[in-house]
């Protein structure tokens, strides 16, 4: 699947493709769906990010995430706007951060084009 598919009309922000590994909770309302459970970034912008993960998350649920930007780990918390099984047990989410996440700008400007 070309996550990137995604971007057109939808994103404020182009994602770039980048792989971080994260850790994540999910929560519906008040109830914490998931325990702490881990997946990894195929892309991300300083709006939001595409993760795969191991497990189902709804749509509309919340996620608290902490991400390991190699030289320093950012907490971040966002919404599921995105759920799409690979159909092998792990599903690619895309999540919106609750907050526009400047210190993640400079990934675009990494990137040679």
């Amino acid at each position: 699947m070309d996550t990137n598919a995604l971007s057109g009309k939808h994103r404020e922000c182009p994602r770039v493709n980048r792989l971080f590994f994260i850790a994540y909770v999910n929560r519906e309302g008040e109830e914490q769906k998931t325990p702490v459970s881990l997946g990894r970034t195929l892309n991300i912008s300083k709006n939001g990010v595409g993760i795969e993960v191991f497990q189902q998350v709804a749509v509309g649920s919340s996620m608290e995430m902490e991400l390991d930007l190699e030289e320093s780990i950012l907490s971040l918390q966002g919404r599921v706007v995105h759920e799409e099984s690979y159909g092998n047990g792990s599903y690619y989410l895309g999540v919106v951060f609750n907050e526009t996440q400047e210190q993640l700008a400079h990934l675009e400007r990494e990137i040679p084009g």
